[in-house]
């Protein structure tokens, strides 16, 4: 049996607009749920570009910042979109160093204490796993033999970007390694760390409703992919406001600051404001034949 160290990795930054997703409230709520819960030695934050602004500040002084260029290339296979570099960097840095990978919109429940005595450990996504086994959650111990052997298959990585490809190195891969090599890896059910999921009726699980979930899980993804309009504008006041399962979660690492901490100004607003006026109205127009004009939405 393998030891993984309580080191917390993430992975931030490879973009210099950061894919469109600041830094903000829910990037430092999911960082203090996991120092409160997993108790690290060390946070490393491996960055090509750091983040600023308010919520950044807040959450510098807990991490140690590790400056990676983001790689354009894996085995001469190119990597087009940020994602599928930030992909190879956490299987890198947890081959180089062991240790919990999570992605930065993953919201830690509970400790990882009885999962640090395996080699590696992933947690279904879907019921059966019918989805596969994400990669926003690896725990590993140093040169995992797992991952190891998941890096080499980039070799044939094929993705250009948002196509049929898209998740397959991230998600579909490691299933089937799991599948083929039971004993280099640990896998958890579906409701350690991605359930609800990402469909539509599970975000408004996640966000709109007080339904119950079910107890017990490791740690929540919160698909912040899908779910940006729920936390773009979110700040503390939003939060002690609002009665869901994601803002109960949310509520006790920003207690102690003030309603408005971190809002976006005035002028950020509008500007979002404004760019969201100009989709719709040249999306209304397209629709009604004005194919021949050009809009810009940025």
């Amino acid at each position: 049996m393998g030891r993984i160290p309580r080191i917390v990795h993430f992975v931030f930054g490879m973009a210099p607009d950061f894919g469109g997703k600041p830094w903000s409230l829910v990037h430092h709520a999911c960082l203090m749920s996991a120092i409160r819960h997993l108790r690290p030695r060390q946070v490393l934050f491996h960055h090509a570009h750091e983040p600023t602004g308010p919520w950044w500040e807040l959450s510098r002084p807990h991490l140690t910042l590790v400056r990676r260029q983001a790689p354009e290339e894996i085995f001469g296979r190119p990597l087009r979109h940020v994602a599928h570099r930030a992909d190879v960097v956490r299987l890198q840095a947890l081959i180089e160093h062991g240790g919990i990978y999570l992605d930065a919109d993953v919201l830690v429940q509970r400790d990882f204490d009885d999962l640090l005595g395996h080699a590696a450990v992933m947690g279904r996504e879907g019921r059966n796993g019918e989805f596969g086994a994400a990669n926003a959650v690896i725990l590993a111990e140093p040169n995992s033999a797992f991952l190891c052997r998941w890096l080499e298959e980039f070799r044939w990585f094929r993705s250009q970007g948002r196509d049929q490809y898209w998740a397959e190195h991230a998600v579909k891969v490691p299933s089937e390694l799991a599948l083929r090599h039971p004993d280099e890896v640990t896998m958890l059910p579906y409701t350690a760390f991605f359930w609800p999921l990402w469909t539509p009726d599970h975000i408004e699980w996640i966000f709109n409703s007080d339904r119950p979930i079910a107890p017990g899980a490791y740690a929540n993804h919160l698909w912040e992919a899908l779910a940006w309009d729920h936390l773009e504008q979110l700040t503390p006041g939003r939060v002690r406001r609002t009665d869901t399962n994601f803002h109960r979660w949310v509520a006790p690492y920003v207690a102690d600051l003030p309603d408005n901490f971190g809002q976006p100004a005035i002028a950020s607003r509008a500007g979002r404001l404004y760019r969201l006026t100009r989709r719709s109205v040249g999306a209304k127009l397209r629709s009604q034949g004005f194919f021949g004009m050009r809009f810009r939405t940025s």
